[in-house]
């Protein structure tokens, strides 16, 4: 019976779903409240703090949606719609929190009456438009006609049989002529407008509509500062009339007596989605549809064109992607091609790829890759797109493969960061939790997949998450519970907290001078939000203490606003927060042979114990639980025997090796690092040593 031992070089690489035998050795069985850092290590994820409560009372996710505008980084709005099919109201706020003042008239605000809010309402911001499009809205023509009517008999085929001051009858000023070519100067008919006797300019034709209903037409909210808006407007946009032509030379735009899906911009021009449609403004005026003549078709003109495939092909979104446009529909990618400058002539849609994706969570780009999801049953999976440079041949890997019934259906939002390499999922099922992918690529070689889960307890008790935001390196949450809604920050890159050298790991966390009461010998901390009283708030020294500067202050919960501890705290500000419980569960361990890459069934594997090196690390817990017999508990506390800074009170954070027994046979055992501390934790890499019986000889 040899000792035998093996290393498992990095824990980096998520959750599988495969059989254990068949995963990596970099993979785990369970991974919450974990990041995966190529540089730190398998650490605590990073906390959220508490930003502000923006709104006082909780708001139902089908009945509210939220968009952030993201003009610069001290220049930051979240708008937050609710809506039914009868009522609907607006409000805004910085990112700090702070209210901004809304105008809106009712007739405006009836424009984002909708069932469902979240899934009916599209926005996209663009300069100092924030464009709001109701897919349930069909936009309309105004009933109202050109005025006047068409002079004398359609006889005038060139430009040049219109009459002049020194015909037999002059034009009046205002008389509209029809011009409308010949076999052998063949032309759409066109219609000119006297200006002089001798003058004319091109017009639309009398009698016929010539004006989008704005009502109908996406709306815009605009702030009254680029810089600093102290207000934002809700208003009707102005689209440009039809000036020129007839229904057949310049036809109402595509979406006409359809519904509008979705809302883009590409290459300087606003476009929308209608159906199989593709309509984009004109070059650099996002509000003409219409053009300027239709004697010639002009290169910034606005552009109206349809895809042909032979599946359905409701056009759901287009995502502005490696300098072209990318259109999905339900089961089919495409591709707007162009050759050098976009225009009505050069423009072409071919499809790309026929990968089904779930219409009702928008794509997001990530560096050179999109990701989208698509439905499989009662979970979602996600495929990475990407256009393969040397064939410029586009293609989706699914980076869910190997955990494909992780992340459950209905998911609502992706949001990504190519700063952190990670893409995040919300699901309205489980709204107290974000579904989190970590990459890390050298060239063309992806060396880290990594799926976890973030669960936020604190949302577990009272409410659930409406949105979720990566704006550079901060992950922002806006969080409905029963006393409100209020906006919470994550940072992804965990920095220390001023003063101490680690960053503690609460939730809702805040800073806080107490007061204190001499007569009670209590320092009473009032919340800015509230909190159960079942629940512990943490509370930590901050780095401006003298000393035991990142210790831990022992504290009740007189009311769901307040938290006391015995003794004068009162002298500087302690951080509070509600902690949170990092799990990390090992896959079965096997004998592993070609470089670890092919484990081995046969044989007994008695394991015997296992060490796990660390890092800046305070406090972590293992627990062992053979097959059929109690948990062993094994704690790391960062106190070690005479180490000059281990000492009561003090918070020592440190580095080494963690050994612990195991005594188990390798598939009847589970292995777990667990830490419900707010102090850090990480993980580089593991070993494990057994016994290992094989009755028989490998050849």
């Amino acid at each position: 019976m040899p000792l035998v031992s093996t290393s498992i070089p990095n824990l980096l690489n998520g959750v599988s779903q495969q059989p254990s035998s068949l995963r990596q050795i970099t993979q785990g069985e369970v991974q919450e409240n974990a990041l995966s850092s190529v540089i730190d290590g398998l650490v605590k994820r990073p906390p959220t703090e508490h930003i502000a409560e923006i709104i006082n009372s909780g708001l139902s996710s089908l009945s509210s949606t939220i968009h952030v505008i993201d003009r610069s980084p001290t220049n930051r709005q979240i708008i937050v719609v609710t809506a039914t099919p009868s009522s609907a109201s607006l409000n805004v706020f910085n990112i700090d929190g702070t209210s901004i003042s809304v105008t809106a008239s009712n007739t405006d605000l009836q424009y984002l009456y909708c069932n469902n809010p979240a899934q009916d309402l599209q926005f996209l911001t663009v300069a100092d438009f924030t464009f709001v499009v109701n897919k349930t809205k069909t936009v309309a023509m105004l009933p109202g006609t050109v005025p006047g009517s068409i002079t004398g008999a359609n006889d005038y085929q060139e430009f040049s049989d219109l009459p002049t001051s020194a015909s037999s009858t002059p034009p009046t000023v205002g008389e509209v002529y029809e011009v409308v070519g010949s076999a052998t100067n063949a032309f759409d008919n066109f219609y000119v407008k006297a200006v002089s006797q001798d003058a004319y300019e091109e017009t639309v034709r009398p009698g016929i509509q010539f004006q989008l209903d704005p009502a109908t037409m996406p709306h815009a909210i605009v702030p009254n500062s680029s810089s600093v808006p102290t207000s934002f407007t809700l208003q009707q946009n102005t689209y440009n009339d039809r000036v020129v032509g007839d229904l057949d030379s310049a036809p109402d735009p595509s979406f006409v007596g359809k519904t509008i899906s979705n809302i883009f911009f590409f290459k300087n021009r606003l476009g929308f989605l209608s159906q199989e449609n593709v309509i984009m403004s004109a070059a650099g005026d996002f509000f003409r549809f219409f053009p300027k003549t239709v004697v010639t078709v002009l290169a910034d003109g606005p552009i109206d064109v349809s895809v042909s495939h032979t599946k359905v092909a409701t056009l759901k979104h287009a995502i502005a992607f490696n300098d072209s446009l990318t259109l999905f529909s339900s089961q089919t990618q495409f591709v707007v091609e162009n050759e050098g400058a976009l225009t009505p002539q050069t423009i072409s849609i071919v499809p790309s790829t026929e990968f089904e994706n779930d219409p009702a969570v928008r794509p997001v780009g990530a560096g050179n890759v999109l990701y989208f999801v698509a439905s499989r049953g009662d979970f979602s999976s996600v495929r990475e797109y990407y256009i393969q440079a040397e064939t410029i041949i586009s293609d989706a890997i699914e980076v869910t493969a190997h955990v494909p019934k992780y992340i459950p259906k209905n998911v609502v939002k992706l949001a990504t960061s190519s700063n952190e390499d990670i893409l995040v999922a919300l699901s309205s099922n489980n709204r107290d939790r974000l579904y989190v992918y970590k990459w890390f690529s050298d060239g063309t070689q992806k060396l880290q997949a990594s799926w976890s889960t973030w669960v936020f307890p604190s949302v577990t008790q009272q409410g659930s998450i409406l949105d979720v935001t990566i704006l550079e390196n901060d992950l922002y949450m806006v969080v409905s519970r029963g006393d409100g809604v209020s906006i919470e920050k994550m940072s992804l890159q965990y920095i220390d907290d001023t003063g101490l050298g680690f960053n503690a790991r609460i939730d809702r966390k805040v800073t806080l001078t107490g007061s204190y009461n001499a007569s009670t010998d209590k320092t009473t901390w009032t919340l800015p939000y509230t909190q159960a009283t079942s629940v512990p708030v943490i509370a930590v020294k901050t780095g401006s203490w003298p000393n035991r500067k990142g210790a831990n202050i022992t504290t009740t919960r007189p009311t769901i606003t307040t938290v006391q501890a015995d003794g004068d705290y009162s002298a500087h500000p302690v951080m509070l927060g509600v902690e949170y419980t990092m799990n990390y569960q090992f896959s079965t361990q096997y004998v592993r042979e070609n470089s670890g890459q092919q484990s081995i069934q046969s044989g007994r594997l008695q394991l015997r114990t296992m060490r796990i090196n660390f890092e800046d690390t305070g406090f972590f817990k293992v627990e062992v639980t053979p097959e059929g017999r109690a948990t062993n508990t094994y704690k790391f506390t960062g106190v070690v025997l005479n180490k000059p800074d281990s000492t009561i009170g003090d918070v020592p954070l440190d580095d080494g090796t963690f050994r612990f027994p195991i005594q188990s046979k390798n598939d009847r055992v589970s292995i777990n690092i667990k830490s419900d501390s707010y102090l850090p934790c990480a993980f580089q890499n593991a070993e494990w040593e057994g016994f290992y019986t094989l009755r028989s000889n490998r050849i």
